[in-house]
């Protein structure tokens, strides 16, 4: 049975300036009728799909065919009807050799019959992706032109609280949800400011207060209120929300002296984390702009919210119950820094010791009780300058504007030396990065006028009194205060600070 010749057309979307399928097939079969051949002809046609990747139909019961050895020949009007992708095409090209298949294209003139043809058709396939790549690029910067000139919102189902729906003048934008915009203010605020609260605790409260989320059943999950919280969408885009993404290293469409906080701002582009928990964990190829609505949630409660989230993230099953009390994921071994635990309740031990039997520290007369007690007498200390530092706020904020003062002049000094050029000008110019990094830092900072008992989620009052907290906020300060404990077979502890 002699093998067919197989014509192969695509055509993404049908438009004027468009071949058409039927035109191409025509083009194929003359240039198959040209020569003389025998081979029953197959058309295989794949219309609506685009040529980025393989996944198509048509293409796909072609390749079966090469695969089982039925056909000796494949012809296409052009080569970017059969793949745009260089790898993709150099995949399938070796499959085509490996089954004795050649391969012409009717627009290029080239037969892979021949050396010639085989090298005109790999320089043709680089400039087939260059300019899909130039379209992509072209698509993506008209895009965000748009975005970027009427604030219009970028497409997609409205996020909670909010309406898909048009400006005056037709441009796409968000109207307020009344009843749900209430409910985004209260997951804010709570989630920014209350001691001792968490994403099931306000699932839990709108459920027993009768809200209801999009999902089918109208319950509210750790999901829903996570991809609220994220969102700087509901944002005021202000100065200070400015210079929180300015540190992040977030592509701005936007100049900043726009961010006057009377409009939201809108991430688009590549989204890197975990989707369910950290959206927006990484924002170097991502862009914001401001939007042509308002936010409704200002960007102090908004970044407190960022902090926390990102804190309960690292805290992670630190924060689950547990016999270790405010000692959990901090207390280490003094001799070999491996993590202490309760094994037998109430004594304690160490992971190195017990498990992996790599130490002698003995623990096992310590009274555990008596270590939280010394415990709560140093963090005490601890929070009596937390204390301190609500008296002396403004002397604080005048040293961070003083620092402000040394940074810039220091950066005028590199300036000058980088400046005379060198080898040494990169390692400057990294160096004044770094230096303006820190500064902006100090202005986001003194911009929210953040002070530690804002961290710590306490109260702004004094005097404060650890031995008032239940366990849960024990831990909750300790694992805010503490970066760990190293703990001695005497019992003594030394305890590295966070602030």
């Amino acid at each position: 049975m002699k093998r067919k010749i197989a014509i192969y057309a695509r055509q993404s979307i049908d438009k004027k300036d468009s071949l058409s399928i039927e035109t191409q097939v025509e083009y194929c079969r003359n240039f198959i009728n040209s020569k003389p051949v025998s081979n029953p002809v197959e058309i295989y046609c794949d219309r609506g799909y685009s040529g980025k990747d393989i996944q198509r139909p048509e293409f796909q019961r072609l390749l079966t065919d090469i695969r089982e050895d039925a056909i000796s020949k494949i012809v296409v009007y052009k080569l970017d009807r059969i793949s745009r992708n260089l790898l993709d095409f150099t995949s399938m090209y070796q499959e085509f050799e490996n089954h004795n298949v050649e391969f012409c294209s009717v627009n290029e003139t080239f037969d892979t019959s021949t050396a010639t043809g085989r090298s005109m058709l790999k320089i043709s396939m680089v400039f087939a992706e260059m300019e899909r790549e130039t379209i992509q690029m072209r698509v993506r910067d008209n895009y965000y032109q748009r975005i970027r000139t009427d604030g219009r919102w970028a497409g997609g189902p409205a996020p909670y609280g909010y309406r898909n729906a048009r400006t005056a003048d037709g441009k796409p934008t968000l109207q307020i949800d009344e009843k749900e915009i209430e409910i985004v203010k209260y997951v804010f605020e709570n989630y920014a400011y209350r001691a001792n609260i968490s994403m099931g605790i306000l699932c839990k409260e709108l459920s027993a207060q009768g809200y209801r989320s999009r999902r089918k059943n109208g319950m509210f999950d750790n999901v829903t209120i996570s991809r609220i919280l994220q969102n700087p969408l509901y944002c005021k885009a202000d100065q200070i929300l400015y210079k929180y993404y300015q540190l992040r290293g977030i592509h701005f469409l936007n100049d900043e002296s726009a961010w006057d906080g009377t409009k939201s701002a809108h991430i688009v582009g590549k989204r890197a984390g975990n989707v369910n928990v950290r959206k927006y964990t990484n924002l170097k190829e991502q862009s914001i702009y401001l939007t042509n609505f308002d936010g409704i949630v200002d960007s102090m409660t908004f970044i407190n919210v960022q902090d926390r989230l990102e804190r309960n993230e690292q805290i992670g099953k630190n924060n689950m119950p547990t016999n270790m009390k405010e000692f959990q994921g901090l207390l280490k071994c003094a001799k070999c820094g491996y993590a202490v635990k309760m094994y037998n309740k109430p004594k304690i031990a160490c992971y190195g010791a017990k498990q992996l039997h790599c130490c002698d520290a003995d623990f096992s007369k310590l009274n555990f009780e008596k270590l939280r007690a010394d415990l709560g007498a140093e963090v005490q200390k601890n929070l009596d300058e937390v204390a301190m530092e609500l008296v002396r706020n403004a002397s604080i904020q005048k040293q961070k504007r003083e620092r402000i003062a040394e940074l810039e002049k220091e950066i005028d000094n590199l300036l000058e030396i980088a400046a005379k050029g060198g080898d040494v000008a990169e390692t400057i110019y990294q160096k004044v990065e770094h230096k303006q990094k820190e500064i902006t830092e100090i202005e986001m900072d003194l911009s929210m006028n953040r002070r530690n008992t804002d961290k710590l989620h306490i109260e702004h009052s004094i005097p404060i009194k650890y031995s008032r907290f239940n366990d849960e906020r024990k831990k909750a300060v300790c694992t805010e205060l503490i970066r760990r404990i190293d703990l001695s077979e005497n019992g003594d502890m030394k305890v590295h600070w966070k602030l």
